[in-house]
This record gives C-alpha cells, structure tokens and sequence, in this order.
C-alpha cells in the first residue's frame, strides 16, 4: 500500500532520490554501451542533446539537463525531477522506444537491457566475421521470437566456443562444428 501511494505504480523507486538515482544509473549504462560501440568516448552532454532535439524537431532538453540526469542532481544539488517528456525524450535519443518506463519501471528496464545485450551479441558475431552470410542470417532472425533469437544466439555462442577450443588443439574448426552437429542430431528430441 505504502509503495502504491509513494511510488508511481510503475514497480519503480519510491523517493525522489531513489528514482533520480536510479535514472542517472540507467543513463550511464546507455552512455557506456554507446562509448564501446564508438570507440571509448561517450556522446558529450551537448551532443547527445542535439541529437534528441534533432529526433524532436524542436529543443526538448538541454545539455545542461542531461548532464544532471547523468549525475542524479540539478544545480543546487537536489534529485532531478524530469517530466515524463523529458525522459521520453531521453531515451528514443538511445534509440529506446519504451522512453521514460525505461527510466521509470524496473521490470521494463530489465527487458530492455535484455534486448539491448541481444543486440550487442549480433553486432558482435557480424563484426567478427564481418561477410555478407551474417547479415543475411540477421535478416532472417530479425523475424524470430524473443525465445527463438535466443536460441540461435546460445548456438552462435556454442560454435564459436567450439571454434576457438579446436583451434587450441590445432585441429580444423570444421571438423568440430561438424561433429557437434553429428552430436545435436544424434541426441533424442527431449533432450536427454
């Protein structure tokens, strides 16, 4: 009851402090996830905030603003209190649909960043082999299920172990992907 009249029923924190936190964390992550994939850096405040004013068609946040939802407090040093918009805002400039649940609710969040690694798996496995076979694959995935990408991505991550182990032993990668393959229609159907 107390966190229905406290909270904003959205499974998020409860205090303003808690909440500001909590935001500020979430946007570090997106900034550090943008560094890897760029290089290092992240986006500057400034930069970011042109971005989601571009993305608006109109100035929706300043650099100043997401520099204090990157650090959980505003000038005179009191949690950041954004308006919904703000947080909308901030998080299609991520490229997050979900905008402000993605800040607010933690249970969206969690999904989120669940998609967000299976995206960064993906990215991963093309860069590595970088042909044109893996974006054809990604093509063809993009239209599977949560459950099913799964999949696909915990066999990606098996054959490139199984790479990496027979290349250790000098022997071809093919040779135990084949065999792996030989294993996975020899088991039975359940598994066992």
């Amino acid at each position: 009851m107390v966190k229905e009249a406290a909270g904003d029923g959205t499974g998020g924190p409860e205090q303003p402090g808690e909440r500001a936190s909590a935001i500020a964390r979430r946007l570090d992550r997106l900034m550090a996830r943008e560094a890897a994939r760029s290089g290092g850096r992240p986006p500057a405040y400034r930069e970011l905030a042109d971005r989601i004013n571009r993305l608006a068609g109109r100035d929706v946040i300043s650099r100043d603003t997401v520099r204090n939802l990157h650090l959980g407090l505003n000038q005179k040093g009191q949690a950041c209190n954004p308006t919904v918009d703000t947080l909308d805002w901030l998080g299609r400039g991520f490229g997050i649909g979900a905008g402000a649940s993605y800040f607010l609710d933690d249970a969206k969040a969690a999904v989120v960043e669940e998609q967000l690694d299976q995206l960064e798996r993906v990215a991963e496995l093309r860069q590595a082999l970088g042909n044109d076979g893996v974006v054809n694959l990604v093509k063809r995935a993009s239209a599977l299920s949560d459950g099913s990408l799964r999949v696909l991505l915990s066999l990606a991550d098996n054959l490139r172990k199984l790479e990496q182990d027979a290349a250790g032993q000098d022997a071809a990668p093919q040779h135990a992907v084949e065999r792996h393959i030989a294993d996975q229609k020899a088991a039975p159907a359940d598994g066992r």
